[in-house]
């Protein structure tokens, strides 16, 4: 359980700071994109640019895989838990897991709105991210829903 804990709280952390340099990028881009904008530039600076490319990553990984184990309509990370798990126990995973998923797709659905279709290359760190966040979306909504390319009989 202690394990369980600790893996939780290190994904927590890696998307909040995938939520803070999604912002960042975001009001980096609505700024740049008006005039007189103070305090931005298109590069972001190295961390918040490392942190949408590598946490971005880690994150969207994370999000897939779950995705990928867990049938439609079952519970989120529900076969973490030993069957002897309290009731509590399950709603509390499911709630943090669910969310977990529902604050990916939302900042992803905001960067690429804003970073790919209001305001693209305006930071090209943002861009980048929201074209990687839409190919991850994808690829966990065909692993989610069990879907397989038809392959052509060339």
């Amino acid at each position: 359980m202690l394990s369980l804990l600790f893996s939780g709280l290190v994904a927590l952390i890696l998307l909040g700071f995938y939520v803070y340099a999604i912002l960042t990028a975001i009001l980096a881009a609505i700024c740049l994109s008006g005039p007189n904008c103070q305090g931005y530039t298109s590069d972001l600076g190295e961390g918040v640019a490392t942190v949408l490319s590598l946490v971005g990553g880690l994150v969207s990984a994370l999000v897939v895989a779950e995705l990928a184990v867990t049938t439609p309509g079952q519970q989120l990370a529900g076969r973490l838990l030993a069957a002897s798990a309290t009731t509590t126990t399950k709603r509390v995973l499911t709630v943090i897991t669910t969310i977990y998923v529902l604050v990916w797709v939302i900042s992803g659905v905001l960067s690429l709105i804003v970073g790919y279709m209001q305001h693209p290359n305006v930071v090209p760190a943002l861009t980048s991210a929201a074209k990687s966040w839409l190919g991850l979306a994808v690829a966990a909504a065909y692993s989610y829903f069990g879907i397989k390319p038809s392959g052509g009989t060339g």
